[in-house]
């Protein structure tokens, strides 16, 4: 032990010597270093600079009076120079919502070294002494004031785009041309404000301006339809036809003169497939509509039925005139047809346009469809002794019923069917009973052909609706059936009517005799075991006839010293008869008919140097 001892004791008094030296200058070191926190507890450490100012060694309150400065120094006063287009300004980055934000400027300065981790606090400390460190102030921005700025920035730069338009200058189409419009990139505006805003130094901005394409980039096809448009008057015209149907050269209905059609138009705009929108020039229908309304007037043809004949043996329908549609003005069509004209074609000649109206009845049309059958009645007059004017008037009279179709449950108006008795329809002079006279007039003979209607609708057991006598007893009339059977009718005061108060259509066909002097009627439909009877006349209140009347011959055509009966003397009188019709053998009808007749007198004309027998009537010639 005594000797290990000195040997331990050599080998550590050197080491002793050397740890004593070493620690003698860590601990000085470790003393200033302490010293140096301490003696910036409260302040920024060296080196450490706030926008470009030192700021080491700084207590708080005097880095607040700092950044107070550099705020106000930067922040108001004008170091935004903005460009927009051509335009230039200069505002404040405050007018942008910028500010410094003193005290957080303050704390960042002196945060710096003062990390958690002590290795990293000596790090930034020695960092800052040796080579510096710069703050970034703390910058607040005031969003609402930056975007009233980008708003008036934006409002002041805008500039709307103009469309292409077409315009009229005294009658002539006129190009608009299109201008682009520019507005401000917002998007990109707020992002360059933002960062001038935070520079911290004068800065040189330019804001970007975006073009605004025009909607409408072109009027120039509007233009040349337009050109079109007012290169002449519109003519409309209307087809017509003669009484045959036969056609007759187009009508003029209206006229537009060329420099009054652009009232009659409209632009419209029409998006295309690639975004774009074009101009279309259209015609303004409203304006149109009423011109053309009228023409519906001026179209003649209304849609006839089919007429037919019923065989009995086959019990099918024989068409004798297959019918004809009718014609009506299609507004819609002929709208068209005008902005075609117009607007495409340039002519400026357009006919209406016609839509026609298929005929209830058509050649189509079957027996079984109409529910015909067979006969339900006929009924045949007599007119032996009338003249050639009254055979032609009947016959002309009855081809307006042969083949025509009622309706189940229709009232027929033989006035209807009849039409205008003029001498343009085939009607001859004849005489006809006019109040109290018989007179020369067109039509005589009608009332032949009314009356074999109204007998035969009493034997088929129909409804009679509508039917006067004639004022006084006609031999005519009164044959085959017998007397109180006549109708009269004058168009369009006096009517014969009656119903068919059947569930089948009725087919009226007559057949006009000339050699034998008859006209019959028959019905055809559906026979439904109607019985029909007649009681026998009752003749009363017979009233004598008066004397006879003799006149001068209005149209000179009796022979000197002669004279010629044209009427024939009947007694007054009421004629009064029953009708049963049973169905089934029940009794569904009991008509009472009762004819009044005036008496009459018969009617001489003479000629020149004849002298009328005494007790005679004589009175001035009836003017025809």
């Amino acid at each position: 032990m005594s000797r290990v001892w000195p040997i331990v004791k050599g080998i550590f008094n050197p080491l002793y010597l050397l740890g004593s030296a070493l620690l003698v200058p860590l601990a000085a070191a470790v003393l200033g270093l302490l010293l140096f926190q301490i003696s910036y507890a409260d302040r920024a450490f060296p080196g450490v600079r706030l926008q470009g100012t030192d700021v080491g060694g700084l207590r708080a309150e005097e880095i607040f009076r700092i950044a107070q400065k550099k705020g106000a120094a930067y922040f108001q006063a004008p170091n935004v120079t903005l460009r927009i287009a051509d335009r230039q300004t200069s505002l404040r980055p405050a007018d942008l919502g910028a500010g410094l934000d003193a005290g957080a400027s303050t704390l960042s300065a002196l945060s710096v070294g003062r990390d958690s981790d002590l290795w990293a606090r000596l790090k930034a400390q020695a960092r800052a002494w040796w080579l510096g460190v710069e703050v970034a102030p703390v910058v607040s921005i005031d969003e609402a004031a930056a975007q009233r700025v980008i708003n008036d920035l934006a409002r002041d730069t805008r500039r709307a785009p103009r469309n292409a338009a077409l315009t009229w200058d005294k009658g002539a189409p006129v190009e608009t041309s299109a201008l682009s419009g520019q507005e401000l990139n917002i998007e990109a505006a707020v992002a360059l404000l933002r960062s001038a805003a935070l520079e911290g130094q004068p800065v040189d901005v330019t804001l970007q301006v975006k073009p605004i394409a025009p909607r409408v980039a072109s009027a120039s096809s509007a233009v040349a339809t337009a050109k079109k448009l007012v290169s002449g008057d519109l003519v409309v015209t209307v087809p017509r036809w003669d009484k045959d149907g036969k056609p007759l050269p187009n009508g003029e209905a209206f006229r537009l003169k060329a420099a009054d059609l652009p009232n009659y138009t409209r632009l419209e705009e029409v998006p295309q497939a690639d975004g774009a929108v074009a101009l279309d020039l259209k015609i303004r229908r409203e304006k149109f509509t009423p011109l053309i309304a009228p023409l519906a007037a001026l179209i003649t043809g209304t849609a006839e039925n089919a007429r037919f004949t019923f065989d009995e043996k086959t019990k099918q329908l024989v068409v004798l005139d297959p019918g004809s549609p009718e014609r009506q003005v299609d507004a819609e069509a002929t709208l068209n047809a005008i902005e075609k004209a117009l607007l495409t074609d340039g002519t400026h000649t357009v006919m209406a346009q016609l839509k026609l109206i298929a005929p209830e009845f058509s050649a189509a049309t079957t027996a079984q469809q109409l529910g015909i059958t067979g006969l339900v009645a006929q009924g045949t007059t007599f007119f032996k002794g009338s003249s050639a004017e009254r055979m032609k008037n009947v016959k002309v009279a009855a081809s307006r019923f042969h083949g025509i179709v009622i309706k189940p449950h229709e009232t027929f108006s033989f006035n209807k069917y009849l039409g205008e008795v003029t001498a343009e329809e085939g009607f001859e002079e004849g005489l006809v009973i006019v109040g109290d006279r018989t007179i020369k007039g067109v039509g005589g003979g009608v009332c032949q052909v009314s009356t074999t209607a109204y007998q035969t609708a009493l034997k088929a057991g129909f409804v009679i609706k509508e039917r006067l006598p004639h004022g006084y007893r006609v031999g005519y009339y009164e044959r085959g059936m017998g007397p109180g059977l006549d109708a009269t009718v004058f168009e369009p005061y006096v009517d014969l009517k009656f119903t068919n108060d059947t569930d089948a259509h009725l087919l009226i066909e007559t057949y006009y005799d000339g050699a034998n002097a008859t006209l019959t009627f028959k019905f055809y439909g559906a026979p439904d075991n109607r019985e029909v009877t007649f009681t026998k006349p009752v003749i009363s209140n017979v009233i004598k006839h008066p004397p006879d009347i003799y006149e001068p011959d209005p149209d000179g055509k009796v022979p000197p010293n002669t004279a010629k009966q044209v009427d024939y003397a009947v007694d007054g009188a009421t004629i009064s008869l029953e009708r049963i019709v049973k169905k089934d053998g029940k009794v569904i009808l009991n008509d009472k008919l009762v004819s009044r007749y005036v008496p009459w007198q018969s009617v001489y004309r003479y000629g020149p140097g004849f002298v009328p027998p005494e007790g005679a009537i004589v009175r001035p010639a009836t003017k025809q």
